[in-house]
């Protein structure tokens, strides 16, 4: 059986991720921080047939541990609020940035052997999707 883990699971995304993982018979582990901005408790909508455990994706023993069992990585877990993340810019470079980059050292220098690692990303990273190229003199998508 292969065992997936998803970071950030118990998030919109992350939630309908893990029901499809476990609708085709993965056994499946999440993180999640239940973070206030997200979540007022545990969510209602939660699969029942998946483990949880609640945690941060930077606590590097923590993360081992569950890497260490893992065949497939699908990495969800992020700090949401595009606005906030313009006035808490170090708190969301933590969590965002490092705690992605803790999560490839771990895999890296632990010798993790994963089968699969999918990483997911925000719609703000790409921008409205139309510009203007000057080189080309014209609008590109």
């Amino acid at each position: 059986m292969t065992d997936v883990l998803v970071t950030g699971g118990a998030g919109f995304v992350g939630s309908h991720i893990v029901d499809e993982y476990i609708k085709k018979g993965y056994d499946v582990t999440v993180i999640d921080n239940l973070t206030d901005q997200v979540h007022d408790d545990e969510p209602a909508y939660l699969n029942d047939d998946a483990e949880y455990v609640w945690g941060d994706i930077r606590d590097r023993e923590l993360m081992t541990d569950l890497l260490e069992s893992t065949d497939v990585l699908n990495h969800q877990a992020s700090a949401v609020g595009v606005g906030q993340s313009m006035y808490e810019i170090e708190k969301y470079v933590d969590v965002n940035t490092l705690g992605t980059a803790r999560l490839l050292d771990i895999i890296v220098d632990e010798e993790i052997d994963l089968e699969k690692m999918v990483i997911a990303s925000s719609m703000s990273i790409y921008g409205e999707g139309e510009y203007y190229c000057p080189d080309c003199n014209s609008i590109r998508y």
